[in-house]
């Protein structure tokens, strides 16, 4: 019974640090990493729904909606995480200098020009891909964003000894992996078929942001894991086209 409590817990540690939506009961960050596709199913399913609910607006206006729905599920999060990911590396520096500029809450120039390029890129493909397939890759990127972030904290170490990130990525093993994958990767191939290959490839973008930032600084943050999530989404809907 214990167990059963705890893996509740890192459910709703997952579902309540990932989205907007309010969670009951008890919230574990240790080990909630098995579930952050779990959390992508969720917000994925979400804005399917809205996309179907929008079939009779324009395309542009239809692509828009459901842009605005996809950030306000997440609060944001991860753009915010883009942007001072951006303003670091493209800051340069060393190792010090680089963490000092993700832990400022200001944002730069290079910041707001990555938002501003990501939602573009999102927009452009959204109005892009046909109704069918933009209503896929709504649901496909939303889980393969969230998987790849299971895959960058189990495959690398943190930079820092301290944050959420670092509590995150040393609590997430082979074990939170294998769930991941089973809720995550399975379900994407068995609806998406080809395309869940293509879409798999995406994570190849996370995983250079990752290689990069162990080379720069050693380990990864909290800032680099949802920057990993924004480029493995963009990634996931370019797939579709």
């Amino acid at each position: 019974m214990d167990a059963i409590r705890k893996e509740l817990g890192r459910i709703g540690g997952a579902l309540s640090f990932l989205t907007i939506l309010p969670v009951p009961g008890k919230k574990v960050l240790e080990g909630s990493s098995a579930y952050y596709p779990l959390a992508g199913w969720l917000i994925g399913g979400v804005l399917y729904g809205v996309w179907t609910a929008c079939h009779g607006l324009a395309h542009p206006v239809r692509a828009f909606i459901a842009l605005a729905a996809w950030e306000l599920l997440s609060r944001g999060l991860h753009v915010d995480a883009l942007a001072d990911t951006a303003d670091a590396v493209m800051a340069g520096g060393d190792r010090d200098r680089i963490l000092r500029i993700m832990d400022d809450s200001h944002t730069g120039a290079f910041g707001i020009m990555a938002i501003g390029l990501l939602l573009i890129g999102k927009f452009a493909l959204l109005t892009t891909l046909r109704y069918n397939a933009a209503r896929d890759a709504l649901l496909c990127a939303a889980v393969m964003g969230r998987y790849s972030l299971t895959l960058l904290c189990c495959l690398f170490r943190p930079a820092k000894g301290e944050g959420l990130g670092s509590i995150i990525i040393s609590s997430s093993g082979v074990r939170e992996l294998i769930i991941a994958t089973v809720i995550g990767i399975v379900p994407v191939a068995v609806l998406f078929r080809l395309h869940a290959a293509y879409a798999v490839s995406g994570l190849a973008v996370s995983l250079l942001v990752a290689l990069y930032a162990r080379w720069k600084i050693g380990g990864l943050t909290g800032d680099l894991l949802g920057a990993g999530l924004e480029l493995t989404e963009l990634a996931s809907l370019f797939s579709f086209l």
